[in-house]
């Protein structure tokens, strides 16, 4: 037998993608924190997000949250939880209830109460934390209860770490919800699989 690792890497990732099946009435908190259209997208078009199974920066840093994953089971034992799935559902102003799920990377239980890890890797140290993640942490302290969260940044330039404290409200939660911002961030189009098909792209050089 022939040991093909590159294919092992990239059936992981399939696997892992075609788990999570996106439902019409939930959010994710990740739909909170990026273009409002692209939630849309992702359920009438789902094929098209297969192609991010196939890109190398994203399965780097998939390997690097799986490897720091396990260094922090093997040093805290018990305490610690990963990939652990939290949701609760809301009413909207017109009635309808929704469903708003996050799943952490890490969970790390004290005797002073939860604390959230979250990691990201990126190509770069410019400008971090960025806003978009800083968010991100706090509507999962929001939604997991959680006392803090540390929010840790592999890059090329430096490893580091940020405490946020912060959380967002229910109200905030909603707005961002019923939002119609596409996109949230000019940037986000150049990273989109769905910009070859949307009316509203926006162009720029840099993020």
């Amino acid at each position: 037998m022939v040991l093909d690792i590159v294919k092992l890497i990239y059936e992981l990732n399939k696997e892992e993608r075609e788990r999570h099946v996106r439902e019409p009435n939930v959010y994710w908190v990740t739909d909170l924190v990026r273009c409002s259209l692209k939630r849309d997208y992702e359920i009438k078009y789902p094929e098209l997000s297969l192609r991010e199974v196939f890109i190398p920066f994203y399965i780097s840093g998939s390997l690097i949250h799986r490897g720091l994953q396990e260094i922090l089971k093997e040093r805290f034992k018990d305490s610690v939880k990963t990939e652990v799935e939290y949701f609760k559902e809301l009413s909207l102003h017109d009635g309808s209830r929704v469903v708003v799920k996050g799943r952490a990377d890490v969970i790390v239980s004290s005797d002073e109460g939860n604390v959230g890890v979250e990691i990201k890797t990126s190509r770069s140290d410019i400008n971090i934390p960025h806003e978009q993640h800083l968010e991100q942490v706090m509507i999962y302290n929001w939604l997991m209860d959680l006392k803090y969260s540390l929010l840790v940044y592999i890059t090329p330039e430096r490893v580091a770490q940020y405490t946020v404290f912060e959380r967002f409200s229910e109200s905030e939660i909603i707005d961002r919800i019923v939002s119609t911002v596409f996109p949230r961030y000019v940037w986000e189009c150049n990273y989109c699989v769905y910009s070859v098909l949307c009316p509203y792209k926006k162009s720029t050089t840099s993020k």
